[in-house]
């Protein structure tokens, strides 16, 4: 899920410099290069998104600036229909963004998270409850606890050693 994949994006270099930007668009399927303001932009988006998600797996209330920086995103990407149709070929539909390129990734963004944070997924929403990983989640099984198997068997190496220490 997109809005996930941008929270988890801030332990790796993926809006480090529009270039890693650009790319780490382009793997989500989303068209873009961002660069000095579309770059912070996406940052700040980023941030909002972890303090709604984080927010919503925790049963806490999200910060008002979040929710709105969340809503001011979707609505500025508002897109519209528009045909293309060339003299020696078949009609094409695209999709117009008035708002730009910045504006299409942060609204494509910001509707997945609103998609996520509205819709049954939501429930599923969890933080890795492994010492020193903090990422956001969604269970497939309510049971579960932890973002990976990784940190799954970390965990559950770090118990194993704990009880033979105790002995």
């Amino acid at each position: 899920m997109l809005a996930l994949d941008l929270c988890d994006s801030a332990t790796e270099p993926a809006l480090a410099d529009p270039a890693s930007a650009g790319r780490w668009l382009r793997e989500h399927g989303l068209r873009g290069d961002p660069s000095g303001h579309g770059l912070e932009r996406l940052r700040a988006l980023r941030s909002a998104l972890d303090a709604l998600l984080r927010a919503a797996a925790t049963g806490d209330r999200p910060p008002a600036s979040a929710l709105d920086l969340l809503n001011a995103a979707s609505a500025e990407a508002a897109a519209c229909l528009q045909l293309n149709w060339p003299a020696a070929g078949v009609p094409r539909m695209w999709l117009s963004t008035p708002g730009g390129t910045d504006a299409a990734v942060a609204g494509a963004v910001a509707r997945s998270a609103i998609e996520l944070l509205s819709g049954r997924d939501r429930d599923r929403l969890r933080i890795c409850g492994a010492h020193g990983c903090d990422r956001l989640f969604l269970a497939a099984n309510p049971r579960r606890q932890w973002c990976s198997p990784a940190c799954g068997n970390r965990v559950r190496v770090a118990r194993h050693a704990a009880r033979y220490r105790l002995r």
